[in-house]
């Protein structure tokens, strides 16, 4: 059965006004009709706008059934198909559901943020790796970063890191190479796609391009999806710890991460907070963010 694991706060209590939602926790054929109707009803009391759609994501299967002996009406149940838990994102026209699964191979999708590596030029495209993808690798145009042409475009070498997307059809995909960009796509910045900036790759300031300097991680395809939620924990707190950083985080399960070159400690203290993350309470990771930072603050402090 689907299940609702209880939040632990400090003294055992709940935040009823916390931003992050509780955790409902799911396995194969787990019907959750009961929990996506009460979402569904629950987002009505919050808006003034038209009923919004509701759409089913991965791992969520719509299964019809007969409710008399007629077949004149029709029963509706809502199926999980993988293990994970259900997650579900409101915009004004839509309520989407869907389920986050740890999976051990990454499979493009359009329009996924994914870190890749540079492996070689071939004529106007540059051939890249996408760690965890099982296609392997992609194509990357030359031209595809903002405000590139082929008089003025980034040079990549072999090594090097890029932050980009996934640019072809996902049919495509399973019998070539897809196709990455680097560029914001039309109406990304409109459709208010998480903040993308579109600006032109030499100021180094757009949302894709290179990634230079920085540490990069491997990390399991299910965390990697929970960072790139609306609301992330952990991002949450190490934001409000007034560490400097700058952090890509690929559906592939590559992040990149980038603080002051003379203070490698607050790389290792992020990618620690971001694994220990996944097996803890909201509590316990924005206490565990606070307990890191106070140390390894200590500890810079004791070397000066």
């Amino acid at each position: 059965m689907a299940k609702e694991e209880q939040k632990l706060g400090e003294g055992s209590s709940q935040n009823s006004n916390s931003q992050f939602p509780e955790i409902i926790t799911v396995l194969p054929g787990d019907d959750v009709t009961e929990i996506i109707n009460k979402l569904v009803q629950s987002s009505k009391k919050t808006t003034t706008s038209k009923e919004r759609t509701t759409k089913l994501g991965n791992g969520l299967r719509l299964i019809e059934q007969d409710e008399n002996e007629n077949n004149t009406i029709k029963k509706y149940i809502f199926t999980a198909t993988l293990a994970g838990r259900l997650q579900h994102r409101i915009t004004s026209k839509a309520i989407t559901f869907h389920i986050l699964a740890n999976t051990k191979r990454y499979f493009p999708q359009r329009n996924d943020r994914i870190v890749a590596t540079i492996d070689e030029r071939i004529g106007d495209y540059y051939r890249v790796t996408i760690p965890h993808a099982s296609t392997g690798s992609a194509l990357l145009p030359i031209t595809a970063f903002e405000g590139a042409t082929k008089r003025n475009r980034p040079m990549l070498n072999h090594g090097d890191l890029v932050y980009c997307r996934i640019d072809s059809e996902t049919e495509q995909s399973r019998v070539m190479e897809p196709f990455v960009s680097c560029c914001v796509r039309p109406g990304e910045i409109s459709s208010g796609g998480g903040g993308l900036s579109k600006k032109d790759w030499m100021t180094d300031e757009g949302t894709y391009g290179q990634l230079k300097g920085g540490c990069t991680a491997s990390i399991s395809l299910g965390l990697a999806q929970e960072l790139l939620l609306p609301h992330n924990v952990v991002l949450d707190a190490l934001g409000r710890s007034s560490i400097p950083f700058e952090i890509c985080i690929g559906v592939n399960g590559m992040i990149w991460v980038k603080t002051k070159e003379d203070q490698p400690e607050y790389t290792i203290l992020i990618l620690n907070a971001i694994e220990n993350s996944q097996v803890m309470t909201e509590a316990q990771v924005r206490g565990m963010v606070k307990a890191l930072v106070k140390t390894v603050r200590s500890s810079i402090d004791s070397q000066d």
